[in-house]
């Protein structure tokens, strides 16, 4: 502001040095601050404007970011269920029917015990269908003893 008010101050000093009537100078004078006034009142609606869209903005913005924060809270959730080493999945003895949780990861040896009737349970950790390995979901060709060529279990909610 103060290169406004130095510019200001010489159009003033202008005026005076040039006008020489002094009521016309003095009416002069009056009208331009009458027209300063005008243009400083309305810059001031102008900021008033500005700074209402600008907070809108920033409430805005704090929203998005705060919408951000819970996606990435999600998709850190999912992270670590998809990436997490040792995972309990429930697993379905073919032999016994019984149903009971491990722990499985990459690492895992490929058999398994089941606490009930203590048969080995083979599982493929590279198979493409994996869940229907551990739910015993598949063709059953008859050869397990646990279902004499019944189809087994179509999904796990049937037994």
């Amino acid at each position: 502001m103060s290169e406004l008010s130095k510019k200001y101050q010489e159009i003033i000093s202008e005026l005076d040095s040039r006008i020489r009537n002094k009521d016309e100078l003095i009416f002069v004078k009056d009208k331009i601050s009458e027209i300063s006034i005008i243009f400083i009142d309305l810059i001031e609606k102008i900021s008033g404007v500005v700074e209402d869209k600008i907070s809108g903005i920033e409430s805005s913005q704090q929203q998005i970011e705060k919408k951000i924060s819970n996606i990435e809270s999600s998709v850190n959730s999912i992270k670590e269920d998809i990436y997490e080493e040792d995972k309990e999945t429930e697993i379905i003895c073919p032999y016994c029917n019984s149903e009971f949780y491990a722990e499985i990861s990459e690492e895992t040896e490929s058999e398994i015990e089941c606490p009930e009737c203590h048969n080995i349970i083979e599982l493929d950790m590279n198979s493409e269908n994996i869940e229907n390995d551990l739910y015993g979901i598949h063709n059953c060709g008859g050869q397990c003893g646990g279902c004499s060529g019944c189809g087994y279990r179509k999904n796990k909610d049937n037994k």
